[in-house]
């Protein structure tokens, strides 16, 4: 049982003394730091957006072919926000399986693609939360209760300390408090102003984690943890959605330690919409504020890293990556590659359609839910983020991509 609760009373939402009430914030100075995954000949790290089960899917795809590319034994970090959270956490409790498996794609299907696909596609996950709601008639939020229906469809109770060595799983949230990014490791939690704690003997599910990262603000109450041993922090931790804050999950890896690391980025987020959103003034006002702010901070994160990614292209493909250069690919489920495009590129489309719709819808305009979809929907976003994770590799790193005709997609 976790030993975590919260409180109305926690004056987290007028005060954070953590950061100098807001004016500047000042790093905890703590040493206590996530253990460093063992050394891979090419170390891969996968971000995976937020954007509701559209996200979950499409990063499904995504790892489907890391596995078809044989990077996903190389993987070493997974960073990811609310939808991609989950997908991430479903991939961590699968991992010593693959390992077993020998990280095949035959393997990533059985034991990850086609269990969610089943659970997202057969049952609705939103109205099992709505039948639940009586809980929270207590002190039980939400949000809690958003922990316990994930535990129950995905994660079967595993804990945070329970997750593989092997990987780096980082789960982010948004502190509410301190105004940053809040992280869930295996061995830490916590963030930069008010230090990390240690998750051993809190007994912290990961599914706790996941919620944290996936609550969507006004349906979701922030996520209080209100005794936890943080160094520097002198109020709770509140945490909300990830994607309040980073919704590419990008920040917990672009430092230069990471330098030498593949890195793939997914963007499966929401689009900014033309047009007024809803018919009342001042709220429809607001959510057309906040779309600006999260479409500003994500195009922020995105041309930054693929500036660090146009630095790399003059090294080669076994060259070193210069100071300050990333070697990757960035992709989004509306992004448009060249019909005219490399050779290797060319190959990829003749063998592989693109698909980019369902039911003559354009994929990246799925609703961002939490809901049951269609099993066909299911397949066709899976397919997406596999048709985009190889386009990008045969568009930028085409050493990286194994002949195409040895490889088999997802079935649609």
């Amino acid at each position: 049982m976790s030993t975590f609760g919260h409180t109305v009373a926690d004056p987290w939402a007028v005060d954070s003394p953590a950061v100098g009430t807001g004016l500047k914030a000042h790093p905890c100075g703590d040493t206590l730091r996530p253990a460093e995954p063992p050394g891979a000949a090419r170390p891969v790290a996968v971000t995976l957006s937020g954007g509701g089960f559209r996200a979950t899917l499409s990063a499904l795809g995504f790892v489907r072919l890391l596995a078809d590319a044989g990077l996903l034994s190389g993987l070493r970090y997974s960073s990811s926000v609310s939808g991609g959270s989950v997908a991430n956490g479903f991939l961590a409790t699968a991992w010593p399986a693959l390992r077993e498996r020998g990280y095949t794609a035959g393997a990533v299907d059985e034991l990850v693609v086609r269990p969610v696909v089943e659970r997202v596609s057969s049952r609705s996950f939103k109205k099992a939360l709505v039948r639940g709601l009586w809980r929270t008639l207590g002190p039980t939020t939400r949000t809690e209760l958003l922990a316990r229906r994930l535990d129950e469809w995905f994660f079967d109770g595993v804990e945070l300390t329970d997750l593989d060595p092997e990987v780096r799983w980082i789960v982010n949230a948004a502190n509410l408090t301190t105004g940053a990014r809040f992280t869930f490791e295996r061995d830490v939690f916590g963030d930069y102003t008010t230090g990390l704690a240690p998750t051993a003997g809190t007994g912290l599910p990961l599914s706790r984690a996941v919620a944290a990262s996936a609550a969507v603000p006004g349906a979701f109450p922030p996520l209080v943890l209100d005794r936890a041993p943080f160094p520097c922090a002198t109020h709770a931790p509140a945490l909300l959605d990830g994607g309040t804050y980073d919704n590419t999950g990008l920040e917990a890896i672009d430092s230069e330690r990471y330098r030498h690391a593949f890195v793939l980025v997914l963007n499966a987020g929401g689009l900014l919409r033309p047009g007024l959103y809803g018919r009342v003034p001042v709220i429809r006002d607001l959510a057309r504020a906040n779309s600006l702010l999260y479409r500003q901070s994500t195009a922020l994160r995105t041309r930054a890293i693929v500036e660090r990614f146009q630095r790399d292209q003059g090294s080669g493909p076994d060259g070193e990556p210069a100071p300050g250069a990333r070697r990757g690919v960035l992709v989004g489920l509306s992004t448009d590659f060249p019909a005219d495009g490399s050779v290797k590129l060319r190959e990829w489309r003749e063998a592989f359609g693109e698909h980019r719709t369902f039911d003559g819808r354009d994929l990246a305009l799925v609703p961002t839910v939490f809901d049951r979809l269609d099993a066909g929907l299911c397949r066709a976003l899976v397919y997406r983020g596999w048709w985009l994770a190889g386009a990008g590799l045969a568009a930028f790193h085409p050493h990286y991509l194994p002949d195409v005709t040895t490889l088999v997609p997802p079935g649609l």
